[in-house]
């Protein structure tokens, strides 16, 4: 037993390490070029520009700059979505979220040879008290730290320009007579009053690079959502005379041709070695490329459209998933009702729901948002793969097994989540419940939603596959060993994933999955959890998420992701701002959301239904346990996993609502496989409980 144990354990380790090397090196981004700027930065602003809207016809001044320049989207993300122009432009200056509020853009009071602001005071107490780290005016205070000025063309673009009392260097109302040689860095603002594109952009876009000096580095870039109701990708293009052609990149989104808006912040201060700790974005380089202009287009307008579409389609989504849910439960009662026992038909249709989830990733392997009805393509993909799924897990040999299909399903959906993690998160980028990058939490490695479906597919996994072996009646000490060993193997590798800095990157999680498969593990050996063990699984939690973002902050500053910084901001004394800051955006989204207060209220409900199997609302459960090994404490160690999510991640209501999507159609399948749905609730004792 043990010898076959060791050999299944190390060939799954090896060839899960064999598979992701090999798609990692597929997937690997080619050489990138740094950007070197010998003469001023020129950025601008044209709102809400996309590359849906560009061509050769309608933008005869940008489009022959493709030749020679490198190109990319942006999420324009300031603090709100959409972002209009006036926050874009705040944002821009501040290096991270600030806002100043929607509506026309302010105008400043010309003054000499520059301009001021008059409620810069209130704007600066306002962004004060923002979860933002910087400070309005960082460009130019810090560029001012190295004798630069910061020159504006038009109101919106001397809000990026100011310094932090809201002063402008330089200002001209418009480009006519604008020196854009004067400063390190100029602004140009190509909006209308009200904070949309002009009419004549292209026009004056124009006129502006007239007046470039030739050694200039020219951004221009969609910056804000504009007037627009949706949020959406805009359009960035870099050009100069040490810019490489191809596409950008940048190590805040670790995605090839995806950027945010404060990027640009990042890479105007790197020219004079500036990396304040304050700004969100890092340094943009280019992928070379050689390839034509419309093949670079066109592969900026897939993934804008990638995205913005798998933002679109959420809430249709959410409303069929609820449609199909409803529909099966209420053919299931039905049929039920007739025959006084469980519809043949169940378990399959309770495994398709499970498959589901990992579907909805899948799916962004086809590039079903290319165009024609693409809500029609996207659920025909989703349902098609879920479908595949289905199949593996039904016709195979394990499905003779109550729990197989409900295993296998589990595998395959941590096992596409965990190579999407090692090869980049592509997936989880492009997928409708992954990063939703519009909404600017995340641009790579675990999402809230992605982990609620990893973590709950990983403990069910583990916990099914050691109920094989710890069998309550007859099992001998290294049975019991063995089934900890499994649940043991399969959390440790899944905290690394989602962790580790170069894959998951993720703070909240890891500690999440150390209390569920810890939990897991003592419940498998029956050991008890004492107070003195309840503490000695909270020393591991700490100490696993205290080494992985010191290990992330070891690496280099420009190298490090949000774990990294935070060890920065504890010991810039900033880190009970950051950890309030996550426990006010929890609290928020839970309270603008009309039903996120039920998540929690459901989540104390099952856990006490589970702690509590003789109360009320555990008895009903009671033959579902006593049905399965080892069930009853699997869906406490999820449910115990799902609560430390939520409690340490900003946005952690997602982690419960996701999980469930995966967790609830499993267990109704395994139900569905047993006798267990035909038999009203006896007084038999779960055996933990004797």
């Amino acid at each position: 037993m043990v010898r076959r144990w060791v050999v299944v354990a190390l060939v799954s380790l090896a060839s899960f390490v064999l598979v992701g090397l090999a798609l990692a090196r597929l997937t690997a981004p080619e050489e990138r070029i740094p950007i070197s700027q010998p003469g001023p930065l020129v950025v601008i602003g044209i709102p809400g520009q996309t590359w849906s809207d560009m061509s050769a016809a309608d933008n005869p001044s940008q489009w022959p700059l493709l030749d020679v320049a490198a190109t990319g989207a942006i999420s324009p993300r300031a603090t709100t979505t959409p972002t209009c122009t006036p926050d874009a432009w705040l944002s821009l200056g501040a290096g991270n979220g600030a806002k100043v509020g929607c509506g026309p853009t302010p105008q400043p009071r010309v003054s000499g040879q520059g301009a001021t602001f008059a409620g810069w005071a209130a704007w600066r107490r306002t962004n004060d008290d923002l979860r933002s780290s910087s400070s309005i005016g960082l460009v130019a205070d810090q560029l001012a730290t190295k004798k630069q000025c910061v020159g504006a063309v038009g109101p919106g673009a001397a809000l990026a320009a100011a310094d932090g009392s809201g002063r402008v260097a330089r200002y001209w109302p418009s480009s006519t007579g604008a020196d854009l040689s004067a400063c390190a860095v100029t602004f140009v603002d190509l909006a209308r009053a009200d904070g949309s594109a002009r009419p004549d952009a292209d026009a004056a876009l124009a006129t502006t690079l007239e007046q470039v000096p030739t050694n200039a580095t020219v951004v221009i870039t969609g910056l804000s959502d504009g007037r627009a109701d949706q949020p959406g990708m805009r359009a960035l293009t870099m050009v100069g005379p040490r810019v490489a052609r191809g596409t950008v990149w940048s190590p805040s989104t670790h995605q090839e041709g995806f950027a945010q808006a404060v990027d640009i912040t990042a890479t105007a201060l790197a020219r004079f070695d500036l990396t304040p700790e304050g700004v969100a974005g890092q340094e943009l380089s280019v992928i070379p490329s050689t390839a034509p202009v419309a093949s670079l287009v066109n592969g900026n307008r897939d993934l804008t459209r990638a995205v913005d579409q798998s933002n679109r389609a959420l809430i249709p989504y959410f409303v069929g998933i609820a449609v199909l849910y409803v529909g099966a439960l209420v053919a299931a009662y039905l049929a039920w009702r007739r025959d006084r026992r469980t519809p043949p038909w169940l378990r399959s249709v309770a495994t398709f729901l499970g498959a589901i989830p990992v579907a909805t990733y899948l799916v962004s392997l086809v590039p079903w948002w290319a165009g024609g009805p693409v809500l029609l393509w996207f659920a025909l993909g989703v349902l098609a793969l879920a479908g595949a799924v289905t199949l593996v897990a039904l016709l195979g040999p394990w499905r003779q097994w109550p729990a197989g299909p409900v295993v296998v399903v589990s595998a395959i959906t941590a096992a596409v989540i965990a190579l999407d993690l090692v090869t980049g998160s592509r997936l989880q980028l492009l997928a409708i419940q992954g990063l939703q990058p519009l909404y600017g939490g995340r641009y790579y490695g675990m999402g809230n939603a992605g982990f609620g479906v990893f973590s709950t597919a990983v403990l069910l996994l583990a916990g099914l596959l050691a109920a094989r072996l710890v069998w309550w009646d007859d099992a001998d000490e290294t049975d019991r060993r063995l089934g900890a060993a499994t649940i043991a193997l399969l959390g440790v590798a899944a905290v690394v994933v989602d962790g580790w800095p170069s894959w998951g990157a993720d703070f909240g999680g890891p500690p999440a999955l150390v209390v569920g498969t810890a939990l897991l593990a003592c419940l498998a050996l029956s050991v008890r959890i004492t107070w003195r063990r309840a503490l000695l699984i909270v020393g591991v939690v700490v100490v696993v998420a205290a080494g992985l973002a010191v290990a992330d902050w070891l690496r280099p500053a420009s190298s490090r992701t949000h774990l990294g910084r935070f060890v920065q901001q504890v010991i810039d004394g900033d880190g009970f701002g950051v950890v309030g800051s996550k426990l006010s955006q929890n609290w928020e989204l839970l309270i603008s959301s009309p039903g996120g207060f039920l998540v929690p209220v459901v989540l104390v409900v099952a856990i006490w239904a589970v702690l509590r199997p003789s109360s009320g609302v555990g008895r009903p459960l009671t033959p579902f346990w006593h049905e399965t090994p080892l069930l009853r404490e699997t869906v406490g160690a999820v449910l115990a996993c799902w609560a430390v999510a939520f409690l340490l991640n900003d946005s952690g209501v997602g982690v419960p609502a996701t999980g469930a999507q995966l967790a609830f159609p499993l267990l109704l399948a395994l139900a569905a496989g047993t006798t267990v749905l035909d038999r009203p609730a006896d007084e038999s004792a779960h055996p933990a409980d004797a």
